[in-house]
């Protein structure tokens, strides 16, 4: 049998293998005494037939499928059998057979989304009855991608900005903002896995059930942790039913979605670097032409010495992902149980290291031990590991970024080579390929959360919810950098690299959560509907690190810290963390008509100092169904409701001891020729800083109409962060301190958020068309008058946060006439340079021209999704993309000729020169002879706004008359293609990338195309 091999001689069984070993450990079911046969038509409420709607014989894997003509026929053994009737848009329907050999059934459409049960904070709602902003993933929309990481999943759902910086195997995670970004110090949401909080990057997204965003008042349950938004995740349990087996198999080849187009002909790049500097008025240059020439017939007859390679293509290949899930569920109504495995590999797409593996276990259980309790335990481990180059893989790409088509691999030995003709500005001669082989970075990590539970039905109708969690984290990280030399092609001279390194780091993280409510729900004369929960919480976070590190390791291949002897360090920290908490939560509705929700929550946290730890922080919500109004006799409307909320949400994201002056070690001073230990306070702090404080106000409005086949929702919000915890600066006599934390600043969000929904069945064929759309205004409103000006970017009234700050840019200067009547940075500009504006008209371009522009924040995000069905066949395509963002790529690549470094094609094409004086970019110049052109200015801008196919999956879902003569109940074969249609303006990299790295030195962005299999036993 075909096997797939990995790197390393490694063996995987083949899917068709792992699909054969299941079906025998599932077992074939004998043949049932006293069959006995139910035939009949499943029909629609218009009298259409439903052909592929699926009847199934209740606890058990039984199954069978209506024909073109609605027609089915089962097998049953009991005269009491139950049928369960489904089919996609339709309500699910259970019929007993009670002894009937024809059972025919009408499907009524289903009211989507109406008696839909959504997690909320410490509880379920019906979604009809919410009244706060919510976003909520069903997880079955994004099942068979190729997904590696669960934050990924939220890419397009609405008032989220989900921006996945690189695919680096193993640290492949997005970064999540929720209606924009409210503060300059931490902006990630919290996320809750199963009340507990937890590391969303630490779960395989295949055991996600469902995931809910809070977006507004609804998040203040979590108060000084919820200025960010929530993000609560629930796993997969089991269900009452027959044990079913699930395993999903995929396997798929990536490749970036986007490289620079790099000009690897090393004649051209060398004729090019030439002209540039002779373009800045230098008559000596890097390349003779006799160096050139020598190059030229070197390529035919040396070519280790003088290479013509592309270096993206030398190091880089496709990579590869392989995933394996299979989880065992069932249950009764006193057991519930469900056990997961999953397994991924990965192989990145440079040749050597570049891996990550993942092992990861859900297991979730639940008896009932009497009428009144329940428990239940929660079970998630995560092992992941990967390795990197030994620099990391950001050193690494800023080195390939840097590397000359004149550079070699190899030199005719086999050993490591380097360059014939020396360049100025290169006294290191960077190496890729030795770089990428030798030595290692091997970060691990292995995460256990546990959590138990009890439910107890008191008196009165009172119900006690007691939850006990904990979450352990062990990170280790080894590096090796062996320094191995390289050698001159031609002289063999050799070039070293100084010493070698060995360096451990260990991380040790332990959570400790603990949360108690009691709850009771009342409804009174049929329309009066009272729920009420109050409860506590205390939350212990502790966390240590420890690292070592050695040089001139023994031999050069050992990497024991043990084996070196030169410049031996330790360093290792501890710190503890303590959260106590009160909440609670009302609702009232009268008819479910009238809707009111009022949640609080009071949180005490060592960050602060005593006096200024605990703080209040409420929420009120209210919601009118006005479709249950007398007055409203629209038919086709099924929902009509009109929402608002209002509440206040805590951020306590402060460094540690931020309100105590600490006295920092390792001060070490000499006294009498003897080094002392020495201690120092190096930074004045401010006892009275408090929580930063989030005035979120929301008002919206939901409708779904012709039976839920048109949905519609829509909300407009502001977000006012005020007392932001920053860092000042204070005069250098006091002390020559480090400024104090202090609660300056005041930013505002302010938005909107739409989603629309269509969906229809005629005949065989079904659509669904899907799409959603935000607006966010970040401004910047108070900074007690102060501006902090960061490089390129500024902190200013009226403006986003991180907005740019730079010259403007006003086209190329085309004669020295212009550049005689024009106001310039310098004697040196010439024609072909940049021109900017002089905006305050002294006639200098300087600082005092620069102005504010640009956001490093996207205004819009939007998805779509279109979705089709015809009979056995799908086809299922997703769309996300982004507007109004800036991004700003300097340095190697994203300028020419950078200190020594490669440029692009672009360069060789469209700059000025003048025969071609409609260029888009200015004359070649180096940025280090011609700094005039590369001034901090909008020319350098790049658009962050792109449109991408995030998805297109097509299935085929095998006959169930097929599959159970194998006792299969479902065979689903897929195929997809992920992230692989970008359309940007920007062209150098992928722009969904770090947007505060201003390089192009990280990981690409990876497209992937996979296959694989999805079975049900």
């Amino acid at each position: 049998m075909k096997k797939i091999r990995q790197s390393g001689g490694q063996k995987i069984l083949s899917p068709m293998l792992m699909l054969f070993i299941l079906l025998f450990a599932g077992g074939f079911q004998p043949l049932m005494a006293q069959q006995a046969s139910v035939s009949g038509k499943v029909t629609t409420t218009a009298g259409e037939a439903l052909p592929g709607a699926t009847v199934r014989l209740k606890g058990t894997n039984t199954g069978a499928a209506a024909d073109a003509d609605g027609r089915y026929k089962i097998s049953v053994s009991e005269a009491s059998a139950v049928l369960v009737f489904t089919f996609s848009g339709y309500a699910t329907q259970e019929v007993q057979v009670a002894g009937r050999s024809v059972v025919d059934i009408i499907m009524q459409e289903s009211q989507t989304g109406l008696n839909e049960v959504v997690v909320v904070g410490y509880g379920t709602q019906k979604k009809v009855n919410l009244t706060g902003a919510l976003s909520v993933l069903d997880m079955k929309t994004k099942e068979n991608t190729p997904i590696t990481n669960a934050s990924q999943a939220l890419h397009g759902v609405s008032g989220l900005w989900v921006n996945q910086a690189g695919s680096r195997p193993g640290a492949d995670n997005a970064t999540i903002r929720i209606r924009g970004v409210g503060t300059t110090n931490n902006a990630n949401p919290l996320v809750l896995v199963n009340g507990i909080e937890y590391d969303f990057n630490e779960i395989n997204p295949n055991d996600i059930e469902s995931i809910t965003v809070l977006k507004d008042a609804s998040a203040a349950i979590y108060g000084s942790r919820a200025a960010n938004g929530v993000v609560l995740v629930t796993t997969k349990t089991g269900k009452e039913g027959k044990t079913k087996v699930t395993y999903n198999f995929s396997y798929g080849i990536q490749s970036p979605t986007m490289m620079p187009d790099v000009v690897w002909d090393p004649i051209e790049y060398m004729q090019l670097k030439n002209q540039a500097l002779r373009n800045e008025g230098k008559t000596v240059v890097d390349y003779t032409d006799q160096q050139i020439q020598q190059y030229k017939d070197g390529m035919a007859n040396n070519p280790y010495a003088y290479p013509n390679i592309d270096w993206f293509d030398l190091v880089m290949d496709k990579g590869k992902l392989m995933q394996h899930h299979v989880q065992v569920s069932g249950g009764n109504e006193k057991v519930l149980y469900s056990l997961a495995l999953g397994y991924m590999d990965q192989n990145g797409i440079l040749i050597n290291n570049d891996q990550a593996q993942r092992y990861s276990i859900d297991l979730n259980l639940s008896a009932k031990v009497t009428d009144r309790l329940r428990v239940g335990g929660n079970i998630i481990g995560n092992y992941r590991k990967s390795v990197e180059p030994a620099d990391g893989t950001a050193s690494y790409f800023g080195s390939l970024m840097r590397v000359l088509p004149i550079f070699t691999p190899y030199v005719e030995d086999g050993r490591y080579g380097n360059v014939v003709f020396r360049t100025p500005g290169r006294n290191a001669i960077e190496n890729p390929m030795k770089l990428v082989k030798e030595g290692y970075r091997k970060p691990e990590a292995q995460r256990l959360f546990a959590k138990v539970f009890a439910d107890y039905q008191l008196p009165f109708n009172i119900k006690y919810n007691v939850n006990l969690g904990v979450d352990k984290l062990d990170n280790y990280d080894r590096r090796f950098n062996n320094r191995v030399n390289t050698y001159e092609p031609l002289t063999l001279t050799a070039m070293t690299y100084g010493q070698t390194v060995a360096y451990n780091n260990s991380a040790s993280n332990r959570n400790l959560s603990f949360f108690q409510t009691l709850s009771w729900d009342k409804t009174i004369a049929g329309k009066h509907n009272f729920s009420v929960m109050g409860g506590t919480s205390y939350n212990s976070f502790d966390v240590s690190n420890f690292s070592a590190s050695i040089e001139n390791v023994a031999g050069n291949s050992l990497s024991a810290i043990n084996a070196g002897s030169l410049n031996p360090a330790v360093t290792g920290a501890i710190t503890t963390d303590r959260l106590a908490s009160y909440f609670g939560r009302a609702n009232y509705s009268f008819n479910e008509k009238y809707l009111l929700e009022a949640v609080f929550r009071y949180d005490g946290s060592s960050r602060f100092a005593r006096g200024n730890r605990w703080g209040f922080f409420p929420g009120i919500s209210a919601g009118w169904r006005i479709d249950q109004e007398n007055f409203f006799n629209m038919k086709n409307i099924d929902l009509l409701k009109l929402r608002a909320s209002y509440g206040k949400l805590g951020n306590q994201a402060v460094p540690l001891y931020s309100y105590q002056n600490v006295v920092e070690l390792g001060g070490d001073y000499s006294f009498v020729n003897t080094i002392q230990p020495g201690a120092a306070v190096e930074s004045y702090n401010d006892p009275t800083i408090h929580w930063e404080t989030t005035a979120t106000y929301n008002l919206g409005l939901d409708v779904s109409a012709f039976n839920g086949k048109l949905t519609a929702e829509a909300d407009v919000f502001k977000r006012r962060t005020s007392d932001i915890l920053r860092q000042v600066n204070i005069s250098a006599q006091v002390g020559n301190l480090n400024g104090p934390q202090r609660n300056i600043g005041v930013v505002d969000n302010t938005g909107f958020e739409l989603n629309l929904g269509h969906r229809n069945r005629i005949s065989d064929f079904t659509y669904e068309l899907l799409g959603s759309v935000s607006y966010v205004k970040n401004e910047v409103v108070d900074l007690n008058g102060e501006t902090v000006i960061s490089g390129r970017r500024i902190l200013k009234e009226g403006y986003p946060i991180d907005a740019y700050y730079v010259l403007q840019a006003d086209g190329i200067y085309q004669s020295q006439d212009e550049i005689d009547k024009s106001a310039t940075v310098s004697s040196a500009v010439k024609p072909g340079y940049l021109k900017y504006k002089n905006m305050n008209g002294d006639d200098v371009i300087n600082g005092d021209d620069r102005i504010v522009t640009g956001s490093s924040i996207p205004k819009w995000t939007y998805s779509f999704g279109i979705n089709l069905g015809y009979k056995r066949f799908s086809l299922n395509t997703y769309f996300q993309g982004v507007q109004g963002l800036t991004i700003y790529p300097t340095a190697n690549l994203a300028y020419p000729v950078n200190n020594g470094a490669g440029l692009t094609k672009e360069w060789a094409t469209d700059s000025w020169k003048p025969g071609n004086r409609g260029a888009r970019l200015p004359i070649l110049t180096t940025p280090q002879g011609a700094s005039e052109n590369y001034q901090n200015s909008t020319f350098w801008f790049r658009s962050g706004n792109y449109l991408r196919v995030q998805n297109v999956q097509l299935n085929y879902s095998v006959p169930e008359s097929v599959l159970s003569k194998a006792n299969i109940s479902k065979l689903t074969l897929f195929a997809n293609l992920q992230n692989f249609f970008t359309f940007s303006e920007y062209k150098d990299s992928d722009p969904e990338r770090n947007i505060t790295l201003d390089t192009l030195y990280d990981y690409p962005l990876l497209k992937t195309i996979s296959f694989g299999l999805n079975v049900i036993f």
